[in-house]
């Protein structure tokens, strides 16, 4: 995982080849297709390694209301993407650039993150009957994506009172109007 990161970090990921990781590790490459069946896999565990794959994180949030589980969560995931800004970095440029490898793992996490916001609403105790967790999770995902993007273009120190703002926003809507 320390060369794969390395080499991707250093050179980007189309532009590394699973020979050459398998040379810098001091593996074979049959022995690195052996635990991961082609670079998209290898791809996902360094996401995983580094903490950003949803599955690398299961807990979720206390049941309670709404805007107190999408305020702690949203801002523990706005942290937890922060803290590996260079890394996301890195894999957005490349799946920007048309690697068909961190594309494939961009829309596999895109989606796990999806879900994992689903489960999050779920947990509310004062959510909306008619309310479309779907469209409401792809909102908050979307929203939480472009605020670091911007964070990462201008180092936006007011994120935290934005994603507050968000939340306030969106939790009336997810209460049912109320």
């Amino acid at each position: 995982m320390e060369t794969a990161l390395r080499l991707f970090s250093e050179k980007g990921t189309s532009a590394v080849s699973m020979r050459e990781l398998a040379d810098d590790a001091g593996v074979t490459v049959p022995g690195l297709y052996y635990h991961f069946a082609s670079k998209a896999d290898l791809i996902r565990e360094v996401y995983r390694v580094q903490g950003l794959a949803v599955g690398a994180e299961p807990q979720l949030p206390d049941p309670g209301p709404v805007f107190e589980i999408l305020l702690q969560e949203a801002q523990h995931e706005f942290e937890r993407m922060v803290s590996q800004r260079e890394f996301l970095r890195l894999m957005h440029q490349q799946s920007v650039h048309g690697d068909p490898d961190a594309s494939e793992v961009g829309t596999i996490l895109e989606a796990t993150h999806r879900e994992h916001w689903v489960e999050v609403l779920e947990r509310a105790t004062d959510l909306g009957p008619n309310v479309d967790l779907a469209a409401a999770a792809d909102g908050i995902a979307t929203y939480l994506w472009g605020l670091f993007l911007k964070y990462l273009n201008r180092d936006a120190a007011d994120a935290k009172q934005r994603i507050h703002d968000f939340v306030a926003l969106l939790s009336p809507s997810l209460r049912g109007g109320a």
